[in-house]
């Protein structure tokens, strides 16, 4: 496995860049001095620095071990998606709430929320005074993509049957592969000629 030794110092801040960004050319920019390049000579250097073997070893390492560096397990991505998965629906609804509700939510339930907004309304009391009433608009993750998202990393959902079938779901046969009869009709090809 290629080491960070092998590299230069270019060629790692490139990798780096490229795991970061996904962009070859953005991670070539990063990594190199490009000022007077065209953008077609970055993007053809940052080609063959991809197609080198060193460059593409570390890569391959890199990304196997990221997770790792990273400090992340399954574990605590099936967690999280348990969080949004199993979360009490009366807690934690779509649309407006007040700010003092949505404070009293849980850590586990703030982690179902995908956005959140805010607004202030204001209102006069009988009496005259003038009071704000803040409301926060929350939107929640998808409990089925989670549920979904962990039964396929539990390897729990059902194998996929992959044949060809008719509109009623009956197996269509397949057609076999002759050798012989092949053989014949090239011969009887070549009689007619």
């Amino acid at each position: 496995m290629a080491k960070a030794s092998k590299l230069t110092i270019k060629q790692e801040k490139f990798c780096n860049k490229y795991l970061e960004c996904g962009n070859a050319s953005e991670a070539y920019r990063y990594a190199y001095d490009c000022s007077k390049m065209s953008d077609n000579s970055v993007w053809c250097n940052a080609s063959q620095l991809l197609a080198d073997t060193k460059v593409a070893q570390r890569l391959e390492y890199l990304k196997n071990h990221l997770a790792e560096a990273a400090g992340i397990t399954a574990l605590q991505i099936i967690r999280e998606h348990q969080k949004i998965a199993f979360s009490d629906a009366t807690r934690i609804r779509n649309g407006w709430m007040s700010l003092k509700e949505f404070e009293s939510l849980t850590d586990d339930e703030k982690a179902c929320i995908r956005s959140v907004e805010t607004k202030q309304t204001k209102r006069t009391t009988p009496m005259g005074d003038e009071v704000i009433d803040e409301q926060v608009k929350i939107t929640c993750y998808d409990k089925q993509k989670a549920l979904d998202s962990i039964v396929s990393m539990l390897g729990y959902n059902a194998p996929e049957k992959i044949a060809n079938t008719d509109s009623k779901g009956n197996d269509i046969p397949q057609p076999t592969f002759n050798v012989e009869r092949l053989f014949q009709l090239i011969q009887e090809g070549k009689n007619n000629e």
